[in-house]
């Protein structure tokens, strides 16, 4: 594996993925890439065009929010890792399908997990329908059992 993406949303299960993910394959380059999804992202307007500006003014908050989770994601890998970073805005799994594509990855690792922010982007059936329609491999890592 040389080109790995990981969605990341700072969540610990995104974190415990890209962790994973540059730990299993030290020598490959991690993406950590988030999805601005304005249909389950909670600071999203229903409607958009009350204000001049408004969307921009959203989207631009929504990339310093990313900007901010990938300073996060530099502290959950090693030193000597090779993180890349990007930003797609629209549907989480068409996101994610088309990040394979325009990152080169040839694997996908995701966290699943139930209800917190990026549960909007990776719950099980979104996780399901990467899996399904990913044209590379995809991991899925968990967290661990409750001791």
């Amino acid at each position: 594996m040389n080109r790995i993406l990981v969605p990341f949303d700072g969540s610990p299960l995104s974190r415990r993925a890209l962790e994973w993910a540059t730990t299993a394959f030290p020598d490959a380059t991690a993406i950590a890439f988030y999805v601005i999804d304005q249909q389950t992202d909670p600071t999203a307007s229903e409607g958009w065009g009350d204000h001049p500006g408004e969307w921009e003014e959203w989207l631009a908050d929504r990339d310093d929010h990313a900007r901010a989770l990938f300073a996060d994601a530099r502290d959950v890998v090693n030193d000597d890792a090779t993180l890349e970073t990007g930003v797609g805005v629209g549907r989480v799994v068409a996101e994610i399908l088309d990040a394979v594509d325009a990152f080169d990855a040839d694997l996908v690792v995701v966290g699943l997990h139930g209800r917190s922010r990026f549960v909007e982007v990776l719950p099980g059936e979104t996780a399901e329908a990467v899996m399904r329609q990913s044209p590379v491999p995809v991991v899925v890592v968990r967290n661990p059992p409750a001791s």
